[in-house]
């Protein structure tokens, strides 16, 4: 974390892109040991740090021009120590530098489109049943068709009149819409017949979501093929989104072996206790008297915030009537019980601009972030002119087996594989290329298409050959991608020579530290204090009685413990104390009183009630250095970094070109 905050910190300060000789109307001006950096960078440098960042101390450019060569100066010598050239370095730069170029294989105007998508999407929360029937993303084709009939089936079936739930309870392949006894420790589930509640954009893959968002309420879709198998999808309610809602409910339970006896003196006292609130009584009061959700019941019935997901349906059609803040609902019953829900807050989705970035961070995690990726491999296929020859790739179809996965051999001495498979740009991948991808990034399974999985892994193996290939020339053909990881480069570097040299140092060396304490102690005085004790009181009256409590009891040891016992004995915290040593300034309250022993107050001080009882003033002296540990630190690693970069100066030739200097023009 240090590091990466101190990342971030130089990179608004620093922006650096060496150049090697002067480039047309770009010349160097400024040579540091043999790294040379031009006026253009100088210039970028300058203008962040000083004019586009706004500080508060900006500086000259004869001031920022000695930081930025103390700058480079320790990058140089991080790099004549070899730093660059650790596994560890590289390791951490590649690391950024797969996050920087991220963006470049994105296709921002079809992100931006899947961004609005789901933002409006989020402003519905749909309600929709479902009933799968599992299939093998890579299962046989006859195993595909079988099931994608089987769907069909049943579709049919609802269409000529049979219960959707019905069907779900009877023919899903998700298990949840089914009874389940007990068993062992766990408890008997009611099955949910297919019903999975309301959700909205992100709650489900992507294909679902999708069909689920584009299909009328009360019908039902065309079979939808997901990574589970194929899905009917049966919308039965479409409600403005409740977003995060946050209601206290009071509940009368109903178990659900209850019989009709139970069930109707549930019913009664559901409506007993909503007469009482219509009648004026405190929801609160009878939440507690009443509700049979002890976790809730305790608090006044309030239940932690939720959002649609996470709550039965009739919750969330209660709310979506009750439009504000107090409004409380008839009483609603679900599978759980009888409830009267108060509603507290509602905070529905924010604007697309206020979820903007949350949501093109959610995008490119999601499976949506795939779909970006393919028209992107799209556009690189048409810039690097690509090509393929798929009778090298149908080959494969005839000797890709389990046995393929399992035998070297197979993929090294089958003569065809020496044939070119695709191409594009200066890059050709022949057949002996694929299938070792194909052996590194698949494992057989048993009864498994092994033509869906050739073409599933040749797509992707032409994707990222493709990206791959485009990754190397980012910094040749975006400026700004090789200024960033110039950057970066450049400040991995300075973090680790600085911690070697200086932090790290600093905290090693106690002689020196020691040493240079004794030199400095001038440095380090107390000026005159302020010994007080500050009460705070929880009122006026309170502190009146401490004020009396301490003029009585002055002359005890324990006089602030006696006080504060005397005034908090019926165990509430009425007034508590802090025994105080306080420089002038240190403290609001050191204007305020006299700087002699008495009592003072009470003060009113930031909507406090305040009492200081000044014991007396302390002389000043000096500190000990115990008493300046921290600030200790900070002067020794800035003396060992001044003494570092004073070595470095004289070690290293740096030259500027003053012509070039005077000829930058900066206007703010």
């Amino acid at each position: 974390m240090r590091k990466i905050v101190f990342l971030l910190v130089l990179l608004v300060v620093v922006s650096l892109v060496p150049a090697k000789g002067e480039t047309g109307s770009d010349p160097i001006l400024l040579r540091v040991g043999d790294r040379e950096i031009t006026r253009s960078a100088f210039e970028a440098a300058y203008l962040k740090n000083n004019v586009e960042m706004q500080v508060a101390d900006p500086k000259t450019m004869e001031e920022y021009l000695e930081l930025y060569i103390d700058f480079n100066l320790k990058v140089v010598e991080a790099m004549a120590r070899g730093l660059d050239t650790l596994e560890s370095f590289r390791d951490e730069l590649k690391k950024y530098r797969n996050q920087l170029a991220r963006p470049y294989f994105r296709d921002d105007k079809l992100t931006e489109h899947l961004v609005r998508e789901a933002h409006e999407r989020m402003m519905y929360d749909i309600r929709a049943s479902h009933i799968l029937v599992s299939v093998d993303e890579h299962a046989l084709p006859s195993d595909t068709l079988d099931a994608y009939n089987r769907i069909m089936e049943l579709r049919n079936r609802h269409l000529e009149g049979e219960d959707f739930a019905s069907l779900a309870e009877a023919h899903s392949d998700d298990t949840s819409a089914r009874d389940t006894p007990a068993s062992g420790n766990t408890p008997a589930r009611m099955g949910n017949k297919g019903d999975l509640l309301y959700f909205t954009a992100f709650t489900m893959v992507y294909p679902f979501e999708s069909a689920a968002y584009n299909t009328p309420v009360g019908e039902v879709s065309m079979p939808v093929r997901t990574r589970f198998g194929y899905h009917l999808i049966k919308v039965t309610d479409r409600l403005p989104a409740i977003g995060t809602a946050r209601v206290a409910h009071i509940m009368i339970m109903t178990p659900r072996e209850s019989d009709e006896e139970t069930l109707e003196g549930a019913r009664e006292k559901i409506h007993m206790v909503h007469e009482k609130l219509l009648s004026g009584e405190d929801f609160e009061t009878l939440a507690r008297q009443y509700s049979e959700d002890q976790s809730s019941a305790v608090r006044g019935g309030e239940m932690a915030p939720f959002q649609s997901n996470r709550m039965v349906p009739e919750f969330i059609e209660a709310i979506a009537r009750l439009e504000n803040p107090g409004d409380i609902s008839p009483p609603v019953r679900s599978q759980y019980g009888w409830h009267i829900i108060r509603l507290l807050e509602r905070t529905p989705p924010g604007s697309f601009e206020e979820m903007h970035a949350t949501l093109a961070d959610r995008v490119s995690r999601d499976a949506r972030g795939q779909l970006s990726q393919e028209a992107v491999v799209s556009q690189l296929k048409e810039n690097y002119g690509f090509g393929e020859d798929l009778e090298a790739l149908h080959a494969f179809y005839g000797f890709v087996d389990e046995n393929f996965f399992l035998s070297e051999r197979e993929a090294d001495r089958i003569p065809e594989l020496e044939a070119p498979l695709f191409w594009f740009g200066s890059r050709t991948l022949y057949q002996k290329d694929f299938a070792r991808y194909l052996r590194e990034n698949h494992s057989p399974r048993v009864q498994m298409n092994y033509r869906s999985i050739v073409n599933d892994n040749y797509s992707r193996f032409v994707a990222e050959s493709l990206i791959a290939y485009e990754d190397q020339f980012l910094e040749t053909k975006y400026p700004e991608f090789e200024a960033v990881m110039q950057e970066y480069h450049d400040g991995i570097l300075l973090f680790e020579i600085t911690d070697q040299v200086v932090w790290s140092q600093a905290v090693k060396d106690t002689t020196g530290m020691d040493a240079f304490f004794e030199e400095n102690r001038d440095r380090y005085v107390w000026e005159e204090r302020l010994h007080a004790t500050v009460y705070s009181a929880m009122d006026d009256e309170t502190a009146h009685r401490a004020r009396e409590l301490i003029n009585a009891m002055a002359d005890r040891e324990d006089l602030a413990e006696q006080v504060m016992n005397a005034i908090n004995e019926d165990n509430g915290k009425h007034i508590t104390s802090r025994e105080q040593k306080l420089q002038r300034g240190d403290h609001p309250l050191t204007a305020q009183v006299d700087w002699a022993p008495g009592v003072y107050g009470p003060l009113t001080l930031n909507n406090q009630i305040l009492l200081v009882h000044v014991h007396g003033v302390l002389p000043p002296r000096q500190k000990e250095k115990n008493e300046v540990r921290g600030l200790l630190i900070a002067d020794f690693q800035n003396h060992l970094e001044r003494k570092w970069v004073k070595e470095l100066r004289n070690k290293y030739e740096v030259i500027v070109d003053r012509e070039v200097l005077q000829s930058i023009q900066i206007s703010n």
